[in-house]
């Protein structure tokens, strides 16, 4: 019986028998994943609550090592399996600042109530004076000092019901309607200008009876009426905000996957 002592058959046997052991080695060994992107090849010995420990995979007799848990992103196990870590945004409760309480009590409503009830009663003055003066056409000495008096009424009055307004606003944090107090400001400002115009015409002597003071009167009291409303809804938003508790602003930082930290602001509202 021959035997065959082939150099091609050795070779082959010897690159088998090193494609075996480095697999045997490879699939016997921990993948620790980075979030930065790098890889430990590895022996997990423990995984708790906010570290890893292990031992590197070419030393399984060596050292144990640590890691913490907030710079891992998975382990990739030698039977196959994964550990994926990944983190809830979360705002460092260290940083949170103090609870600010919301306390608004009668007297922050009391101004816009107040406010409420001025900008209904001046209609009266404004709009009976108005149009009194435009209906005598005969007495300009009675004319114009009625129309004078409606006018610094409404030119007093208005700026009295929104500011009583505003100060309840800047109490309890509430807007109001912005909308509708700029439309007051604007009926505001049209029916004083015109008010002037039409008491340096009939201070000249000329006829400003009749319509243009009845429009003029109107639009005062328009103005007014809007101030009105809106300091009702003031009251209306504040008394809702009264039921609140507390507010909690809070100032912190936020962590994505990879575990870069970012700041962040938000409210904590407590009801």
């Amino acid at each position: 019986m021959k035997t065959f002592h082939s150099p091609t058959l050795k070779i082959c046997l010897v690159t088998l028998l090193f494609t075996f052991l480095t697999g045997a080695f490879v699939h016997g060994q921990d993948i620790i994943v980075q979030k930065n992107g790098e890889e430990i090849k590895a022996k997990v010995d423990q995984v708790l609550n906010t570290e890893i420990k292990y031992r590197k995979a070419d030393n399984l007799t060596g050292p144990l090592y640590s890691l913490k848990k907030a710079e891992v992103f998975m382990i990739k196990y030698e039977n196959g399996t994964k550990d994926v870590f990944t983190e809830q945004p979360v705002i460092s409760s260290a940083q949170k600042t103090p609870v600010k309480k919301i306390s608004i009590t009668d007297k922050d409503l009391q101004p816009a109530r107040n406010a409420t009830i001025l900008g209904g009663a001046l209609i009266i003055p404004i709009l009976g004076l108005g149009i009194t003066s435009g209906a005598i056409d005969d007495n300009p000495g009675l004319t114009i000092p009625m129309g004078a008096v409606a006018t610094i009424i409404g030119a007093i009055g208005i700026p009295v019901v929104a500011h009583m307004a505003g100060k309840t606003r800047n109490a309890t944090g509430v807007e109001g309607n912005p909308g509708l107090r700029l439309a007051g400001w604007i009926g505001y400002g049209l029916a004083l200008s015109d008010a002037c115009v039409i008491l340096g015409l009939a201070a000249g002597g000329a006829n400003t009876s009749g319509g243009p003071t009845y429009s003029v009167a109107a639009l005062g009291s328009i103005a007014s009426v809007i101030m009105a409303i809106d300091a009702n809804q003031t009251v209306g938003q504040a008394k809702s905000l009264k039921m609140t508790s507390s507010i909690q602003p809070t100032f912190g930082t936020i962590r994505d996957f990879r575990g870069k930290q970012y700041p962040a602001m938000g409210f904590r509202i407590n009801f």
